[in-house]
């Protein structure tokens, strides 16, 4: 068990347009942690109290979203891998 969150600790991802699914190791300590929710301009849409190590919530991921994982020891912060959608449009 250990309380510094590192990045290969936890992976978010889009499971649809709508929904979002966040796994976090198990070995990572989440008393006193939140989770932030961030849009494209990195502004706060909403906090999160992790209860599991899987969590799965939905919100339109259309435009680019990151998410911060605080614990008591540490930030760490991803791009929500698939969201972003409409904003980032293929040219080709």
């Amino acid at each position: 068990m250990h309380t510094q969150p590192e990045l290969k600790d936890w992976e978010v991802s889009i499971i649809n347009d709508n929904c979002i699914k966040i796994n976090i190791d198990q070995d990572l300590s989440l008393e006193g942690s939140i989770i932030k929710i961030l849009g494209s301009e990195r502004n706060l849409l909403f906090t999160i109290n992790p209860e599991s190590f899987e969590i799965e919530f939905c919100t339109y991921t259309g435009r680019p979203m990151f998410v911060e994982l605080h614990t008591p020891f540490g930030v760490s912060v991803k791009y929500v891998q698939g969201s972003g959608k409409d904003f980032y449009q293929n040219y080709n």
